[in-house]
C-alpha cells in the first residue's frame, strides 16, 4: 500500500508540472509606451502584438495651483472608442483578473482629477483587451501591465513598464509573469487525479494463513475445510 501511494504520489505531481508548464505568457517589449505633446501626455498600451492594435489614455494637460510654478493636478481621459483600465498601484502588487475583480485597487475614472507631485516617481496598473462576448469591465484575450511615471517640471514622463500577453497577470515593478491554467489542461490534471485515486482505493485480495505458515486466498481455506478432515476413515 505504501508503494501504491509513493507511485500516486509521483504521478500527480508530474501531471501537476506539465499542466502549469504551458500558460507562463510573455512579456512585449516597448508593450507600454508614452509620448508627450505639451504639458499633455499620452500612454498606449498594446493589445494585440500581432496587427500593433493599441489601448490609449491621456492624462493632462494639467492643472497649476496657486504657488506651484508647475501643474500637479491631471485629468484622466481614455482615448475615445478604446477601452483600458488603469488603477494606483505600489511595486509588487499583483496586477491579475482576480485581484482587479475583487476591488483591490483604487480606479482611474474619466474625466477626473488627480494629483501628482513633482519628481515623485509613481506606479498605474493597466488591463485590457477586447470586448467580444465578455461582461462589462472584463476583457478577452486579457492583456495586463504596469508603468511607472514621474510628474517632471508639469509634464507626466514614462519611466519603466511591463506588459504581459497571454498570461494570468504581473506583478507591479517586476517583470515576473503570473501563470494561468489552460482549461484543457486543468481538465485532464482532474481526470487523471481521479483515476489515480480510485485505483489507490482498490482493496487488496485478503490473505488467509494455513496451519503450515503458507498463505491462501479466503476461498481456497474455504474448500479445504472440515469436510476433508473427516474423511479418512
Amino acid at each position: 500500500m505504501k508503494t501504491r501511494f509513493q507511485y500516486l504520489l509521483v504521478l500527480v505531481c508530474a501531471v501537476a508540472t506539465v499542466t502549469c508548464a504551458d500558460s507562463q505568457g510573455f512579456i512585449v517589449t516597448n508593450g507600454i509606451t508614452c509620448f508627450s505633446l505639451g504639458s499633455m501626455s499620452r500612454v498606449d498600451v498594446l493589445k494585440n502584438s500581432t496587427n500593433g492594435d493599441f489601448a490609449r489614455f491621456i492624462l493632462g494637460p494639467g492643472i497649476k495651483v496657486v504657488g506651484d510654478e508647475y501643474e500637479t493636478i491631471f485629468p484622466y481621459r481614455p482615448v475615445f472608442g478604446e477601452s483600458v483600465r488603469t488603477f494606483f498601484a505600489s511595486p509588487n502588487d499583483p496586477i491579475s483578473q482576480q485581484t482587479i475583480e475583487a476591488g483591490s485597487y483604487s480606479e482611474l475614472s474619466m474625466g477626473d482629477y488627480y494629483g501628482f507631485n513633482l519628481d515623485v516617481p509613481f506606479y498605474l496598473g493597466v488591463y485590457t483587451g477586447y470586448t467580444n462576448d465578455v461582461p462589462a469591465g472584463s476583457y478577452s484575450n486579457p492583456v495586463f501591465g504596469w508603468a511607472e511615471f514621474v510628474n517632471h517640471q508639469g509634464v507626466i514622463q514614462l519611466l519603466d513598464s511591463a506588459l504581459v500577453m497571454d498570461g494570468g497577470g504581473i506583478y507591479v515593478g517586476t517583470q515576473t509573469i503570473i501563470p494561468v491554467p489552460e482549461p484543457s489542461a486543468w481538465s485532464l490534471f482532474v481526470l487523471v487525479v481521479f483515476a489515480l485515486g480510485c485505483w489507490a482505493k482498490r482493496p487488496n485480495k485478503p490473505l488467509q494463513a494455513t496451519r503450515d505458515g503458507r498463505s491462501s486466498s479466503a476461498s481456497r481455506s474455504t474448500s479445504f475445510g472440515p469436510a476433508c478432515l473427516s474423511s479418512g476413515r
